[in-house]
């Protein structure tokens, strides 16, 4: 039974990965149904699915005393300050931690892991292929632009961590093929973050190997750096330099940040004014309304984002909650001999940089089904590897 409920789970985080694109292939769909769109749709089925399966898991292994203040935080501001679109942005951050405590409930055999690959390497294919369509044969329509390379990163990980591993050739191919989408598409972040993991894997532990793909990775960023797509995107119809890139994109006049300024001269007289408790849950969303006239307002950065709603303190939390469980990687990656647990575990650890890079221009804590419900997951995956041991192959019926 625990096989099968297994199966049931991960099903669910693959198929609510893939739901939002359905509009995409079968043209009779509608946009919304019932006022929300197939992406709200996919996270409250997961959200539903999460809570049936949390009150049967047991032996939790994933560390939740490093999430509690976060998540105590965002239910006591809730009950204070409640609205409805608070609730449903509270219930959109704890959903991968529910996620990660119900995967680090179950139990791991290597058929089981190469079931999990095997359907996440469908998934990502399924949605290239549908890039793929669109860029050569709908004018370069893409389904979900900036999400999609969210989703192809978690697999990019654990590509890149098995061809560190292994050597295998077809992984570095896979993972070329991935890139493919954000770079084709011109996703600035997408592209840093897969050259980012290409780069900084926690796999190759060899600093001559460092330097190697360092190297590799530096030419890969020259040469889109200076592809016409990048340059356009990026500076218009200037051209620009590498002097001409920094970090702090919002007080760089040289590269277009797509109104992002815009959106932080909104929200900036409202975190000064309530610095260390914000402004309460989903504030920026009535905030931004009323600046852009829309229906509704994303600030593209979740720093920003919950500086405002939460401050400083909720801030602080969120990343307390990040660095103790990423400390925890490292002391275990100290002591993993196994190749699938040290594969997991570097290519998670690679992930949390992706997290943070993506946190930076977009809204991944709300785009669970792209990014963090398989980020949580593996965190639980490699909790539960790693303090419960292998699956006896009596019980998975191998």
């Amino acid at each position: 039974m625990s096989d099968i409920r297994f199966k049931q789970f991960y099903f669910f985080i693959f198929f609510t990965a893939l739901l939002p694109y359905f509009p995409y292939v079968i043209a009779f769909l509608p946009s919304t149904l019932l006022g929300f769109n197939w992406t709200g749709w996919a996270w409250i089925i997961m959200l539903v699915v999460t809570v049936n399966n949390l009150f049967k898991t047991e032996n939790i292994t994933f560390p939740i005393w490093d999430w509690l203040p976060w998540a105590i935080f965002l239910v006591v501001y809730l009950i204070v300050d409640f609205s409805f679109l608070g609730l449903q942005l509270t219930l959109q951050y704890l959903l991968p931690l529910f996620i990660g405590f119900i995967a680090s409930g179950f139990t791991y055999s290597e058929v089981k892991l190469l079931w999990l690959f095997r359907n996440l390497m469908l998934l990502c294919v399924s949605i290239v292929l549908m890039f793929v369509y669109g860029y050569l044969f709908r004018n370069g329509y893409s389904p979900n632009g900036s999400s999609t390379p969210m989703l192809l990163s978690v697999a990019a990980s654990i590509l890149v961590g098995n061809y560190f591993m292994t050597k295998t050739k077809k992984s570095i191919l896979y993972f070329a093929l991935f890139f493919s989408v954000p770079f084709l598409d011109v996703t600035r972040m997408g592209i840093a973050v897969f050259l980012a993991i290409f780069i900084f894997h926690f796999a190759n532990r060899k600093i001559n190997m460092k330097i190697l793909y360092g190297l590799i990775g530096l030419i890969c960023v020259i040469i889109v750096f200076n592809s016409n797509s990048f340059q356009e995107k990026t500076f218009g119809e200037n051209r620009g330099g590498l002097k001409d890139l920094s970090l702090n994109y919002y007080e760089n006049s040289n590269i277009q940040n797509n109104g992002r300024n815009a959106w932080k001269m909104a929200l900036e007289p409202g975190i000064i004014a309530k610095p260390m408790l914000g402004n309460g849950p989903r504030a920026d969303n009535k905030e931004l309304k009323a600046i852009t006239g829309l229906a509704t307002g994303e600030a593209h950065n979740d720093y920003m984002s919950i500086q405002f709603n939460y401050g400083y303190l909720g801030l602080a939390l969120l990343l307390i909650g990040f660095g103790a469980t990423f400390i925890r990687f490292l002391y275990m990656l100290k002591q993993i001999n196994e190749p699938w647990l040290y594969l997991l575990c570097t290519s998670t650890m690679t992930l949390f940089i992706s997290f943070l890079m993506f946190m930076y221009t977009d809204n991944i804590l709300k785009y669970t089904i792209f990014f963090p419900d398989l980020f949580f997951a593996l965190i639980g995956i490699v909790f539960s590897i790693y303090k419960n041991g292998w699956e006896k192959e009596e019980e998975s019926g191998n």
